[in-house]
This record gives structure tokens, sequence and C-alpha cells, in this order.
């Protein structure tokens, strides 16, 4: 080992770690630990101090150890998971949820596969049965999110057993909400998920079955392991709900899904799609030369739809050349069509995403998407066009602004929401592919459009 890595890990520090808003390491430690903002606060840490890292990383106590771990960025997860005792790290995994220790170890299995057997062996057995289950479905689906620790009961128990469940699985799993009782026949089938607060109404000695005909007599709120997230997304959005049981075909209850995991599905969802609308998609698990090759890629791609756009102003240059109040305008009506075209673009992406558009039904998404261009061109090309009159003083060069901005904007709203749903017809990734096209679309009308009329106009 190299001497100044022995020195960076021998390193003790006599004063709290403080964080760059003065806040010390040891104060985020304290109440409720939020593993964000300890992931975050060591990964500042580990950039000055190797061995302050693990230092610290050794003080967070084990019901939390495994979400921080997780939430810290690839380079240093795959640091830590190897430095850490394996036990510990086993130990640590028994408090997540059962879907969120399912990420860690899938994520570990992908980073040191040895280290995710020696781990995976010190698990208690009914959590690998667990993390065995889950893995097998795939990521698009509902029991990918699902977890198993709920509490339920059958429709045959007393009140009274059911405080004594609440107590019991309050010891064994403290940091998991619990929220809802979920209540099935004894076969398992989904009867029920009265909230607790309803309990409270009734004495200990009457069965649940008896209570269920109170409070719940319609069929409860449920959905099936293998539908799509994208469905439990909508359910969770529509109806507000706070969990959400999860059946098997069958109708027994398999699992439920919290909001914080849709939540948190939701927020993916739209970095991950932040980031392939600027061709950077998983950038960040990458390396330095993955990284530049992927970008260099996209601006070779780029630049060949810039040329498309540079032959077509190529084509109108004696116009140009004659009225050279055409170059200045030239790059406004582009650039709003562009504009216009992105907004429709990003829409349609995340409606394809969250399955609130039907590819072989999309006429109404169109529809709308070119009236508000229509009506957008219309406003802002009477502005553009006033402009141009007094900036010129040429009528009908205000006119030709108007016209073309008119037609560029009701395009780019139809291209960029056609675009997406042709792409998602054809297995190809609308989020990567859209952009692309949209951009030497709308350059390419927005030029040839404002030009053409140009030179039909005013020559």
């Amino acid at each position: 080992m190299p001497k100044a890595m022995r020195r960076s890990q021998c390193k003790v520090s006599p004063m709290p770690s403080k964080t760059p808003a003065g806040e010390s390491f040891e104060a985020l430690l304290k109440n409720s630990p939020n593993p964000s903002k300890l992931a975050k606060r060591l990964e500042k840490i580990a950039k000055e101090d190797f061995g302050l890292f693990f230092a610290k990383l050794s003080e967070i106590p084990l019901p939390y150890l495994a979400s921080v771990v997780m939430e810290l960025p690839p380079w240093l997860f795959k640091e830590a998971v190897q430095r850490l005792p394996h036990k510990k790290v086993a130990q640590s995994l028994f408090y997540l949820e059962s879907n969120e220790a399912t990420d860690f170890m899938q994520r570990l299995e992908k980073v040191d596969p040895k280290i995710y057997e020696l781990i995976y062996s010190k698990l208690q057995a009914d959590q690998r049965q667990q993390i065995d289950h889950l893995s097998r479905y795939r990521e698009d689906e509902v029991g990918a999110y699902m977890q198993v620790e709920m509490l339920r009961a059958t429709t045959k128990e007393r009140l009274e057993d059911v405080k004594k469940k609440i107590e019991q699985f309050r010891k064994q799993k403290p940091l998991i909400p619990l929220i809802k009782v979920f209540v099935t026949d004894e076969e398992g089938h989904l009867v029920a998920t009265p909230h607790f607060s309803d309990l409270l109404l009734f004495s200990d000695d009457q069965t649940l079955e008896k209570i269920i005909e109170v409070l719940h007599p319609h069929k409860p709120l449920s959905i099936n392991d293998h539908a799509p997230i994208n469905d439990a997304v909508r359910l969770f959005e529509e109806m507000d709900l706070a969990t959400l049981a999860v059946v098997d075909k069958e109708g027994k209850l398999v699992g439920r899904i919290l909001f914080d995991d849709i939540y948190d599905l939701i927020r993916e969802q739209e970095e991950t799609m932040a980031l392939r609308l600027s061709g950077v998609h998983h950038e960040m698990e990458e390396d330095f030369f993955s990284a530049q090759w992927a970008r260099l890629r996209w601006i070779f791609i780029n630049l060949g739809a810039i040329l498309v756009a540079s032959s077509v102003v190529y084509h109108f240059q004696d116009a140009i050349e004659k009225i050279v109040a055409l170059a200045v305008l030239m790059p406004i009506v582009a650039a709003l069509g562009g504009n216009v075209g992105n907004q429709a673009v990003t829409v349609t992406v995340r409606r394809l995403a969250l399955g609130e558009i039907d590819v072989g039904k999309a006429k109404s998404i169109l529809t709308r998407e070119v009236a508000i261009g229509v009506l957008n061109g219309l406003i802002v090309g009477i502005v553009v066009g006033i402009l141009a009159y007094f900036w010129f003083g040429k009528p009908l060069l205000g006119l030709v602004a108007w016209a073309a901005i008119l037609i560029n904007l009701s395009l780019a709203g139809l291209v960029g929401s056609l675009l997406p749903i042709l792409f998602k017809k054809m297995g190809v990734d609308p989020a990567i592919a859209s952009p692309l096209l949209l951009t030497t679309t709308t350059d390419a009308m927005g030029f040839f459009v404002f030009l053409g009329l140009a030179k039909a106009l005013l020559l």
C-alpha cells in the first residue's frame, strides 16, 4: 500500500468534521439521521481525507449504515462495501425494507460479485428468501418495488391480537412505517386494509371480520404484482394514496408499496429523462473516457444535424446577401420553433414513460400540441412582426416574420409530439432519439419557411 494512503488512513481528526454549511458530521447523526445528507457529507470528507471517511463511516449507527452506503456515489459505494466488515453490512441490511435491501444487494452484485456472495451468506434465511423472491421481478413490474414487511392479520383474529403484532413489529422493524393492517382470509386472499386509527373505535375482543363489516364492506384497493409500475404511479397520484396492497393473480396478498418508494421512482424517472434528453444518460456511472466518448458521439451527431440546417441557409444565400435583416431575424424564427418543439417532446416523453399515452390512439395529444403551437405562434408572431417593422422599417418584412413564426411553431408542436410516439412504436428510446431529429427538423423548417417567404414576397 502506498505510504501516502497509509498516512491518510491513520489520520485522526481531533475536531468534529464540519460540513460546508458549518454543521458538524456528528450533528447529522443526532436524532433521526438523513442517509442522503450523511452520504453527501461523507463524499466530501472522502475527497479530502480517505482515512477520515472510513472513521466517520464506522460511527454511523447500524440501523442507518446500509441506507447511507446505498446513497454513496458508485466509486465510494464500492470502496465502502469492500472495506466494511461483511457481518456488519449484513446486520445493517436487516433494518432496511425488503425492496431496499434487494436494491442494495443487486447493486453490490454488479460492483463486486465476490463481496456479494460473502455478505449474502451472512444474511438471515428469511431475508435471503425475500431478496431472491423480489429479484425475480422485472424492473418495470410492481413486484420489483414492493416490500413484504407489513402488518398482516386474518379475519378470525381479534383486535387484541393485532395490537400484540403491532408491538412485536415495532420491536423488530423500528424504522419501517405501518400505516395500515392488511387483513386476509385463512387462504391469504386480501379482504381489507383498515387504517390503524379506525381500529381505535372498537373493543379488543372484537374480531377483524366484524370490524371490517362496519368499516370496509367493499373490496379493498390493490394491484397485481406483475402489473406495470406506471399503473401504480397513476393510482398513487390520482387517489392520493399512502400505501397500496400488492396481490398475485389469485388475489393473495404478497406485499405492499409505500408512497416514498413511488416518490423516489418519479424523481428518478424525471432525472433519468433529463439526462437522456441531454445525451448523457448513465454518465455518472461511467469512467472518464466512457463519459467523454458518449458526449463526443452526440456532438458529432448534432454536428451532422447542424450541417443539414446550414445547407438550407446556403440555398438562400442570395436572398440573405440582398436583405441583411433576414440574417438578424432568421435565428429568432428557428430558436422559437426549437423551444416549442422541445416543450412538446418533454411532455410527450414523460406521458409515454408514465403510460398516459396509448401509442395507437395519440390523435388527441397531437391535436392538443398543434393547437398550442398555433396559438403561441399567433401571439409571438405578432410581437416579432411588430418589432421587425419598427427595427427595419419594412412592413412586409414584419408580415413575413409573423407568418414564418406561426407556421414554424405549429409544425414544431406537431413534430415534437409525433416523434416520441413514432420512436416508441418502433422500439427506439424516444427520450434519446427525439431531441436529435427535432433540432434538425425545427431549424431546417424555420430557415426554409422564413427564407422561402422572404424570397417570394420581398425580392
